[in-house]
């Protein structure tokens, strides 16, 4: 096909949905790990809110 390497041949020409396929689970597996679920995401969002502090020491005095 004239392509320097044989995998851009493959690339363009030939049915990669079998290996992308065969893929998928990994991918699952990888996206459960990373991606926090709703419930998680709501419980750290309140922990987060939880966290405070009086910054006010921090401000220039006015007035």
């Amino acid at each position: 096909m004239g392509h320097a390497k044989e995998i851009i041949t493959m690339d363009v020409y030939a049915d990669n949905r079998g290996i992308i396929a065969d893929g998928v689970p990994e991918i699952e597996a990888y996206m459960k790990e990373v991606l926090p679920n709703m419930e998680e995401k709501e419980s750290f969002k309140k922990e987060l809110l939880e966290i405070g502090r009086d910054v006010t020491e921090f401000l220039p005095e006015t007035g």
